[in-house]
C-alpha cells in the first residue's frame, strides 16, 4: 500500500486522533497535505474541528465534575491552574477564544475553565467558535507552507546543477581547509 492509498482510506482518521492527542502539528501537516492533493480541504477543516471541539469538551466536562479533586493529585497543574485562572477572570472572552494557541495552556485550560463555574452552554458555544478559529489558522499555516514548498521546489528544479556544483565546491573548500587546519595543528603537536 502507497502512501496515497493510505491516505485515501485512513487519513481523515489520522487527521482526528492526531488532531486529539498533538493538535497543532497534525493539522498543520493535514493543512500542507492538502495543498498537495492528498486529502480534501473541506474533509481536513470539518475533522479537525470536530476533533479539537470535543476533546476541550471532554477535558471542560472532567474539569466541572472532577478538577478539585485532579489538582489534589496534581501539585504541578495547580500553579498553573491559578495563574490561568486570573487570566480567565481579566481576559474571559479572549481566553475562551484563544487558549487554544498557547502550547502547553491547551491541556489544562478548558479543565481551569470547567472548574470556575462558567456554564456549560456558553462554554460550548465559546469552544465551538474558539475550535473554528484554531482549525481554520493551524491548517492556513499547513495549506501556505504547501504553496510555499510548491514554489521552493519549483526554483530549485531551475536552479539544480548550479546549486550543486556549489554545494559541491563547499564541501571540497571545506575538506581541503580541514586537512590543512589538521596538518598545521598536528605539525605544532610534534
Amino acid at each position: 500500500m502507497n502512501i496515497e492509498q493510505w491516505l485515501d482510506q485512513y487519513g481523515y482518521f489520522a487527521v482526528f486522533f492526531g488532531v486529539f492527542l498533538e493538535g497543532p502539528l497534525t493539522l498543520t501537516l493535514a493543512g500542507f497535505l492538502a495543498h498537495q492533493g492528498y486529502l480534501n480541504s473541506l474533509g481536513v477543516l470539518l475533522t479537525a474541528f470536530v476533533s479539537v471541539f470535543l476533546v476541550i469538551e471532554i477535558v471542560f466536562f472532567i474539569g466541572l465534575l472532577a478538577g478539585r479533586h485532579i489538582m489534589e493529585h496534581l501539585p504541578q497543574w495547580r500553579k498553573q491552574s491559578a495563574r490561568l485562572s486570573g487570566l480567565l477572570e481579566r481576559y474571559q472572552t479572549i481566553f475562551l477564544l484563544g487558549f487554544r494557541f498557547v502550547y502547553g495552556a491547551h491541556t489544562i485550560s478548558p479543565m481551569v475553565v470547567g472548574m470556575s463555574g462558567i456554564k456549560p452552554g456558553y462554554f460550548t458555544i465559546m469552544n465551538a467558535a474558539g475550535s473554528l478559529l484554531w482549525t481554520f489558522v493551524m491548517f492556513l499555516v499547513g495549506y501556505f507552507f504547501g504553496h510555499a514548498y510548491g514554489m521552493f521546489i519549483d526554483d530549485v528544479k531551475r536552479y539544480e546543477k548550479p546549486i550543486a556544483l556549489v554545494l559541491v565546491a563547499m564541501v571540497i573548500i571545506y575538506y581541503i581547509a580541514r586537512r590543512l587546519i589538521w596538518r598545521k595543528v598536528s605539525a605544532e603537536k610534534t
